[in-house]
């Protein structure tokens, strides 16, 4: 995939990933800006680990995937705090 591809890609899961992290961070009393902060974090991690999808493979599953991971990760981070 070129560099515009990308790009696009990127700027169409970007909707679909805010909606998945504000739907699981309003139930743990997280708002707006950490959603944002997860669609980023997650949008560059797509593009970080892309050469890892499996073009045989649907999208979906692997991008949910990866953006479970980072929300873990931010669930996890703040446990302390």
């Amino acid at each position: 995939m070129g560099r515009g591809g990308t790009h696009a890609l990127l700027s169409k899961l970007s909707p679909y990933l805010r909606a998945y992290f504000k739907g699981r961070l309003v139930r743990v009393g997280r708002g707006p800006a950490d959603a944002e902060d997860l669609v980023q974090e997650t949008l560059i991690a797509i593009h970080t680990r892309r050469h890892t999808y499996d073009r045989s493979q649907l999208l979906t599953p692997w991008m949910h995937a990866v953006a479970r991971y980072k929300l873990v990760d931010y669930l996890r981070a703040r446990k302390g705090r």
